[in-house]
């Protein structure tokens, strides 16, 4: 499990718990970060009569009868697609899927290819793959029809490498239009994440301990937020990882956040607690350079970070704090790069960058991060990936968060970076989402302008939002399915926002998920 802490074994039958998985049409283009979109994704499979499929399932016939050569599996970062690849590799080891399909399956990392220098035919790559170095691998390509390659990762690849053989793709959202372009007839699947019953099920495999998981579990539960945010694999191992380690230092689990910044500060307050004999400086010093690099990455829409980068950004000496860490470190098969355990990570990093104080020197022209001002623009007009970045931004700007920063993390925060956040937001609110008669609203510029929303609620300081929203005496959505998460956020602002007199409502859906069933199926949807 690549999500267990360094140095612990976990095996992967012990912590995989199934993921809900559809069959997909092709992609669409994104129109908001992936996270988000896959949260609304997730809430309306949920009120449909979507069946979910199986791994098992992957290559059987569709509805035309026609049977699958290719099955693209999408899902957005720490979604479960590595663990899903890596079960159905377990699952036909332990004879237990495919086994009249396929004599052979070979897993392939997608970053391996990519720090391979020389070129390598297929029968390389099965013999890297394969534990037999001495495999028949002729006898082996002489039957196609029987090899299974689970290309794991596509996203990463800078490399286009096609195999005649069956195949199973994993990619997120992002790479789908390049992928579509180098295949034919094949079939999407997309994971959807944990239901309320695999949620529960993932906390007992991750607590073991019957007190810890009923304590955890119902600590998170009674959090609508938390509890809702937990359905992505990734964030669920987060929250779960931020509570044992509470409960065993003897903390009352009522200080962890309901924000995902608060969460995921937590977790970095916890590793930094192993390091108290470090010195302050060295502290900041490696702080400030794993943010310049997850920014750098942000900008350039890097993930994967050779000896270079890391050098770069004064992150190569040998008592930098980070890279034994699980935040940052080595890939586990090509151990010629670096990268953050979550794309998330990164991102979070990147908004830490922005809220630190810089020193008054010459921005560093070999980077490629723009100025705050840029980050907010590129994500207006065309970059929804730096959506979360800036959700982050303003969730670490909450006045006791920085006060917490400075106190553990022994660092200066930017002073003016606040009142610039206050300044635009009203600006935004003001020009945007209220001017009901003067714009052309569509769902994908209301998903866009409600997305100042999700920063309140993230920033949730009282004084702030009442400010950013003092001059509204009226509230225009449009066009807008809302999540369970989005009737929070919604909630939190209606509440703070002093001056409101009404509230209006044009095509909006309210989604009610279903959470105790086991798999998609109707639920109750509110229309407006």
């Amino acid at each position: 499990d690549m999500n267990a802490r360094l140095g612990e074994n976990v095996k992967l039958n012990s912590r995989y718990t199934k993921l809900i998985i559809v069959n997909k049409h092709r992609h669409k283009k994104q129109r908001e970060h992936e996270i988000m979109a896959l949260g609304r994704r997730h809430a309306e499979i949920m009120t449909e009569h979507a069946s979910p499929i199986t791994i098992g399932d992957l290559f059987e016939a569709d509805v035309n009868g026609q049977l699958p050569h290719i099955v693209v599996l999408q899902g957005a970062a720490g979604i479960g697609k590595t663990l899903t690849a890596k079960k159905i590799m377990l699952d036909w080891a332990n004879e237990e899927l495919y086994q009249n399909r396929f004599d052979y399956v070979f897993y392939i990392n997608c970053r391996e290819i990519n720090f391979v220098r020389e070129q390598r035919s297929v029968e390389d790559w099965i013999l890297k793959n394969c534990p037999d170095q001495n495999a028949p691998t002729k006898e082996i390509l002489m039957t196609p029809e029987k090899l299974l390659f689970i290309i794991d990762g596509f996203d990463e690849l800078k490399k286009v490498v096609l195999l005649q053989s069956y195949l199973i793709i994993t990619t997120r959202p992002i790479a789908l239009e390049k992928l579509g372009q180098c295949l034919k007839d094949e079939r999407y699947a997309e994971i959807l994440g944990f239901s309320e019953d695999e949620r529960k099920e993932y906390f007992y495999k991750f607590f073991g301990n019957k007190e810890q998981t009923r304590k955890a579990f119902n600590f998170v539960k009674d959090n609508e937020m938390l509890f809702t945010m937990c359905f992505v694999p990734l964030v669920c191992w987060i929250i779960c990882t931020v509570l044992k380690q509470q409960m065993e230092a003897g903390e009352d689990l009522a200080q962890t956040s309901s924000t995902i910044t608060g969460v995921y500060m937590c977790y970095l307050e916890s590793l930094l607690k192993g390091h108290s004999s470090t010195s302050k400086q060295q502290v900041q010093g490696n702080l400030k350079g794993l943010c310049s690099l997850a920014a750098d990455g942000i900008w350039r829409k890097n993930i994967l970070f050779e000896e270079e980068d890391i050098k770069k950004h004064g992150l190569d000496k040998p008592d930098s704090l980070f890279l034994n860490e699980n935040i940052f470190q080595k890939g586990i098969d090509c151990e010629c790069v670096y990268t953050f355990i979550h794309l998330s990570f990164q991102e979070f990093f990147a908004a830490l960058f922005y809220v630190l104080e810089k020193e008054e020197t010459v921005e560093n022209s070999e980077t490629a991060i723009q100025p705050v001002e840029k980050l907010f623009e590129k994500c207006e007009k065309s970059r929804t990936d730096l959506m979360l970045t800036v959700r982050f931004l303003f969730g670490l700007l909450n006045k006791k968060r920085m006060e917490e920063m400075e106190k553990k993390l022994s660092c200066k925060i930017a002073p003016k970076i606040k009142n610039n956040l206050l300044t635009r937001v009203k600006e935004k609110l003001s020009l945007s989402l209220f001017k009901y008669d003067m714009l052309p609203f569509d769902e994908d510029t209301t998903i866009l302008y409600f997305e100042h929303f999700h920063c309140l609620y993230e920033i949730g300081e009282t004084e702030f939002v009442q400010s950013a929203m003092s001059h509204l005496s009226e509230l225009k959505l449009l066009h807008h399915t809302f999540t369970k998460m989005d009737q929070i956020v919604l909630q939190f602002c209606i509440k703070n926002c002093c001056k409101l007199e009404s509230v209006y409502l044009d095509t909006c859906t309210f989604l009610t998920e279903d959470l105790n069933k086991n798999s998609p199926g109707p639920s109750k949807r509110s229309h407006w």
